[in-house]
């Protein structure tokens, strides 16, 4: 989100940030956060969360123990009166402190009443190495997203992939034609009818009565939504010489009763009915179509994308390529090979923890490796080159440091 005010901008990701598990410990009183900050985060630099992950604050002045702050901004950077923010920083342990916009004092600075403060118990698990010189890189990576969703860049050229793959099928022996079609605005009001209410439209047979009025749950009831006057549409059909129709809804989430479907099947027969015992066979030739079309959403790129750290339990990439930075979304996964230089690729798979644009366009992701069965080869592999990483740091010979950070002896001033 990117706001606009007196021609300064500040640009707020929306981070889609897990929340941290390690247990805290929350302090509220304005005192004993007065003196924390003092102690701890007066004059030190301090990423705020949620934001770019280059934006930076500094507390500048702490007024007593009211728990009030002065805190300055980068420039370009605005906030709004009232809004919430949380200024971070890791020393020992990670400490967030949870502020409110009183007052602005001048362009960048602003009067903030701090109002809890939040201390990590423990620190992480393992200690990130920081990798430099591409030393570690990520590559391969495919990403398939959970929920799929058809739009307009891709709609069109997956539906022709569906029908390049099933041209033999979609020739029914006994049908004719199975077209594949979205629905769209504009179609015949049966289609719309279909798309709402995610049943079937099916005429098993267009020249009898009863093939409008008995119909099962799953399917339309032809006379609840076209009236009465079912002489009329086995005329119509009759001119057009269709035996049977069946209209049939695909790609939607089953479970989801908000999901509307954006596809569907139609077979409109002139040799002979659809009967009941067919729809199996139908249903099936359906399912595999629609796994054939959320498999061509998945997304692949062979670029070299940098890792900015690692340890044993997950990384912090940074993405370059449009294809992924506007598709990838928090508390999805994605595969891809990890790279150590000299090594060959260890094939990994990891769920998206949080993800942060910065003023260049540049995604960084924090991954979360996942520990499963079919990764134990890969995690082992990790865990082995991740040693031999730490050893060469020992010696003073490797592209990367290992780094945890804690409070400095005294502070430092720091200027934008």
């Amino acid at each position: 989100m990117i706001e606009k005010k007196k021609g300064l901008i500040l640009e707020k990701t929306i981070a889609n940030q897990e929340t941290d598990k390690r247990p805290c410990d929350v302090l509220s009183d304005p005192s004993t956060i007065s003196r924390i900050a003092d102690s701890f985060l007066y004059m030190e630099e301090l990423a705020v969360k949620g934001w770019s992950s280059d934006t930076k604050a500094i507390i500048t002045k702490i007024f007593g123990d009211s728990g009030q702050i002065a805190v300055r901004f980068q420039k370009g950077s605005i906030i709004s009166l009232g809004e919430k923010v949380t200024l971070q920083r890791t020393l020992k342990h990670h400490i967030e402190l949870n502020c409110r916009a009183v007052r602005r004092l001048n362009d960048f600075e602003f009067l903030m009443q701090a109002e809890s403060i939040s201390i990590a118990k423990t620190n992480r698990k393992e200690e990130r190495l920081r990798v430099k010189n591409d030393s570690v890189f990520a590559t391969n990576v495919v990403y398939h997203p959970e929920r799929f969703e058809l739009n307009r860049h891709i709609s069109l050229n997956v539906i022709r992939e569906a029908l390049e793959i099933f041209k033999d099928e979609l020739t029914h022996p006994k049908f004719g034609e199975i077209k594949i079609g979205l629905f769209q605005s504009g179609q015949e009001s049966k289609f719309e009818i279909v798309r709402k209410t995610k049943k079937i439209f099916y005429i098993q047979n267009t020249s009898k009565p009863s093939s409008y009025t008995e119909a099962l749950p799953q399917f339309v009831q032809y006379s609840t939504y076209f009236g009465k006057n079912i002489l009329s549409a086995i005329r119509s059909y009759k001119n057009e010489s269709i035996i049977s129709e069946l209209i049939l809804p695909i790609l939607y989430d089953k479970n989801d009763k908000d999901s509307y479907p954006k596809a569907y099947l139609w077979i409109r027969s002139y040799r002979e009915p659809i009967l009941a015992e067919d729809l199996s066979g139908l249903y099936a030739l359906s399912e595999r179509i629609i796994n054939t079309i959320q498999s061509s959403d998945s997304i692949k790129a062979t670029d070299r994308f940098s890792v900015l750290n690692i340890s044993e339990s997950g990384a912090k990439i940074r993405i370059h390529q449009k294809d992924l930075l506007y598709n990838l979304y928090g508390k999805e996964s994605l595969k891809f090979d990890l790279v150590f230089k000299g090594r060959p690729p260890i094939h990994m798979n990891a769920k998206i923890c949080w993800r942060s644009v910065d003023r260049s366009g540049k995604l960084s992701l924090g991954l979360q490796f996942i520990y499963d069965q079919e990764q134990l080869s890969s995690l082992r592999k990790l865990e082995y080159n991740l040693q031999s990483l730490r050893n060469r740091i020992s010696a003073g010979g490797s592209d990367a440091t290992a780094f945890k950070i804690y409070r400095s002896l005294r502070p430092k001033r720091k200027k934008f």
